[in-house]
């Protein structure tokens, strides 16, 4: 019979007993490398076989979870080592979930030079007008729609990286590939994107099949939302299976570059009290984190400073002018100081080792030197390391060595082709006058500083008073105070949010029947003194400037909801409009003030409350009709 000296059975959380045995009783050692905490065997992979078909991939990865080989190993209680350096991902971000709820913590994680300000980590996108068809096609077409739609702007504007979409469910991977065909036919430019890549070709799978695959960026659709009735149901398909949380472990852990989260739904809405089971929990956090950001993930950190040696370069080259992070990185892998970019926020230009307590507690002169240094420069950070007897005898001139590093890591940084990180800039309008006798040619021209006004909404930070005072137990003066501060911040508001907000610095969840009524008594007392007005659900900051503001980045999801809108500051933005374009359409106020707001669709409500306040604005003569077209109401009066 056939004999080896050695085997090596690679993802072999994958491998059930009956197919690994034969191979395992003609070696004489056998090496096991696999993950219990990502997919196991199911009856889905039978599709490789032939045996199952690609149609009944969703039924397939309903039924319990089969015992694999890993697992039987593990059970025998033989040797094990855990491989904790992450080399994948290429922004903490992208790891942090997956390190924090399934490796407790133990990975050791390379920082990256870009923070995510650079293009760089895990974002999300919602898609508030997303339905979920549960009781016909099991889709999401919007949120399918707004998917390809990205996948088309992936292969325009950044085409060297390769990129892969994963799906939930067959049904949205279906629907999404189905929008794409459409969008490719209108986009035949784009074509030469979708055969690239050879090594890494594009792909759009569901997630039982997305293992052992990464790529520069990934697109997750999620596809679940409310049904067209508003009803969400807590039914997340293979999530909410036994050994859901494995699934979501390989879903989360493809992306090198980017992770583009596309969902209809937000963390709030998912109740764990009726979706039960670990998966679904991990879920929950994970929207909640890439929408937020918030979980024990930072780009500096509290650490202390390895040794004074560290603390007097850092204070040199502060005195130099030069912005410098201590301790960069989380999990086990921190840069001792890194030395930030002015020009481009979001990187980092050079990365400074210093032999301190980190290097001498390494366990091996490859770990201090060569291997940690090929990692972090594969990674992308320029290193300049400085020994402390160099620095204490001639600081000087180390000082001087290391000024001259970052001048040339500034140079560096700027010849390398960072397309991928690169935002593009809005060019500004301006009549540029031609030596052409009499001509003057109006185009455009990009002017150095120029920029567009900051619509971003700021949400208010309340500090909660100092004092043992429960909410609802705190003085009235103390809460007309917080409600005054959440007002100026956020004029126009409507009272629900200024509830949140005061709610929020109690870390509490939600209001109850007191709370409501002591904040409406520190309303009252506020609008007594002059500082609030009210008119009918809204607050206002008496002779503050209304202003359209932009909610596609807000953390509050109630700021995205049509009636949390006010009437005064849709108005302002139909506006803005008419004047900007010297008259529109009721069709293209209802556009440009629903992209303005931030939504990338314009819902039957958010329309009808566009033109309400239209009507309102045309009642007291902001506009006026003339010859089809809204114009500003000023001229010709």
């Amino acid at each position: 019979r056939m004999s080896f000296d050695l085997l090596v059975m690679d993802e072999a959380s994958q491998i059930q007993p009956v197919d690994a045995l034969g191979a395992i009783a003609r070696v004489n050692q056998v090496v096991v490398v696999g993950d219990e905490r990502q997919l196991p065997p199911t009856t889905f992979f039978a599709k490789m076989t032939g045996s199952q078909s690609e149609d009944d991939e969703g039924e397939g990865a309903q039924v319990a979870d089969i015992e694999s080989i890993l697992g039987l190993f593990t059970a025998r209680g033989l040797p094990q080592r855990m491989l904790r350096w992450h080399y994948r991902s290429r922004h903490q971000s992208l790891i942090a979930v997956s390190n924090s709820q399934f490796y407790e913590n133990r990975l050791f994680i390379v920082p990256s030079p870009y923070t995510q300000e650079a293009g760089m980590g895990l974002r999300f996108h919602h898609v508030p007008d997303g339905v979920f068809d549960s009781g016909g096609t099991g889709t999401n077409p919007i949120e399918a729609r707004a998917v390809a739609e990205a996948i088309i702007r992936h292969a325009k504007s950044n085409p060297q990286e390769s990129l892969g979409v994963a799906t939930f469910s067959v049904s949205q991977r279906r629907a999404i590939q189905d929008e794409l065909e459409a969008l490719r036919r209108l986009n035949p430019d784009t074509e030469d994107f979708f055969h690239a890549h050879p090594s890494e070709p594009f792909f759009v799978k569901n997630l039982e099949n997305v293992q052992g695959d990464e790529r520069d960026v990934i697109m997750i659709s999620v596809g679940y939302a409310k049904n067209a009735q508003g009803y969400m149901a807590m039914r997340f398909g293979p999530l909410g299976s036994e050994g859901g949380e494995r699934r979501l472990n390989v879903l989360i852990s493809r992306a090198k570059r980017a992770c583009e989260v596309y969902a209809s739904i937000t963390d709030e809405d998912i109740d764990l009290e009726r979706g039960k089971g670990k998966g679904v929990f991990a879920f929950k956090l994970f929207l909640h984190y890439a929408r937020t950001g918030r979980i024990s993930l930072a780009q500096t950190t509290t650490r202390e400073m390895g040794s004074i040696f560290e603390e007097q370069v850092a204070n040199a080259l502060i005195e130099r002018g030069c912005q410098v992070h201590a301790q960069v990185g989380i999990a086990g892998f921190f840069i001792d100081l890194a030395v930030a970019d002015p020009e481009r926020p979001g990187r980092y230009l050079l990365g400074i080792e210093c032999d301190g307590a980190e290097y001498h507690s390494s366990r091996s002169a490859r770990d201090r030197d060569r291997l940690r240094q090929a990692v972090l420069e594969d990674h992308g950070w320029i290193i300049h390391r400085i020994w402390s007897a160099d620095w204490f005898q001639r600081p000087r001139e180390q000082l001087e060595r290391t000024v001259a590093a970052i001048d040339a890591a500034t140079r560096e940084l700027a010849e390398r082709a960072e397309l991928g990180n690169q935002r593009s800039r809005a060019a500004a309008v301006q009549v540029v006058t031609v030596d052409r006798g009499n001509v003057t040619e109006i185009g455009l021209e990009t002017m150095n500083g120029a920029s567009t006004p900051d619509r971003s909404y700021a949400e208010a930070r309340v500090q909660r008073p100092a004092g043992q005072f429960e909410l609802h137990e705190t003085p009235t003066g103390l809460l007309a105070g917080l409600v005054e501060q959440v007002v100026a911040a956020e004029t126009p508001i409507h009272l629900d949010e200024v509830v949140s907000r005061i709610r929020d610095a109690w870390g509490l969840q939600r209001a109850g029947g007191r709370i409501q009524d002591a904040i409406e008594r520190g309303l009252i007392v506020a609008e007594a003194r002059g500082a609030v007005a009210r008119r009918g659900d809204f607050c206002f900051k008496p002779g503050a400037a209304i202003q359209l503001r932009d909610r596609s980045g807000v953390l509050s999801p109630g700021l995205r909801k049509p009636e949390m809108i006010s009437l005064e500051e849709v108005a302002q933005g139909a506006i803005e409009v008419v004047r900007s374009n010297l008259g529109a359409t009721e069709d293209e106020i209802a556009t440009s003030v629903s992209r303005m707001l931030g939504f990338k669709a314009t819902s039957a409500q958010l329309r009808q409350l566009i033109s309400s306040a239209v009507a309102g604005a045309v009642a007291n003569g902001s506009l006026r009709y003339q010859d089809g077209l809204l114009i500003d109401g000023a001229n010709g009066q």
